[in-house]
């Protein structure tokens, strides 16, 4: 693995408020949405994969972006753009109110890829019935082993970790 790319990546992960992948001090040239998204789905490093995750909870304004790339990517990395993408909707959906309660307000991303795939609406069971059968297709469409179902789990907490570490640092600033 290139480390001054897996930099440019991270450095570009943090500028658009995903700020969880180390190392902390990364940097490289500025990567517009297309190149970056294009990049982080056909990594070799499952992290920054699972940073699609991260990125498009934090900025869903990119959604249109999975959907337009999709058939430009070759396989595996548009198999992991979907998946990522789509395990964001899920998360989404299951944890909403607690997404609510620290960003007003939450844009929802538009689920362009359950229905292909014949997966549930991120509204059943809301996003949980979604999020267990994405594991389960994810897993019989991509050649490494893993555990899908448990990365988009920890992708969340570490998204809500930040989040919650960001809300508390801004409490304690007002009160200053």
């Amino acid at each position: 693995m290139n480390e001054a790319e897996r930099e440019r990546l991270v450095a570009a992960l943090r500028e658009r408020g995903v700020d969880y992948l180390a190392p902390s001090d990364a940097a490289g040239e500025p990567l517009d949405d297309r190149a970056l998204i294009e990049a982080l789905a056909g990594h070799e490093d499952p992290r920054l994969r699972q940073a699609l995750i991260a990125l498009f909870l934090a900025q869903p304004h990119l959604a249109p972006l999975a959907a337009s790339l999709r058939p430009a990517l070759p396989e595996p990395a548009a198999t992991e753009l979907v998946a990522h993408y789509t395990a964001a909707v899920y998360l989404q959906s299951m944890w909403l109110i607690r997404l609510g309660h620290y960003q007003t307000p939450v844009v929802r991303l538009p689920d362009y890829f359950s229905p292909g795939l014949g997966l549930p609406h991120p509204d059943d069971l809301y996003g949980k019935a979604g999020l267990h059968a994405l594991a389960a297709w994810h897993t019989a469409h991509r050649a490494e082993h893993g555990n899908p179902l448990s990365e988009y789990e920890g992708v969340f907490s570490l998204i809500i970790d930040r989040i919650k570490s960001r809300a508390r640092r801004h409490v304690a600033a007002a009160d200053g």
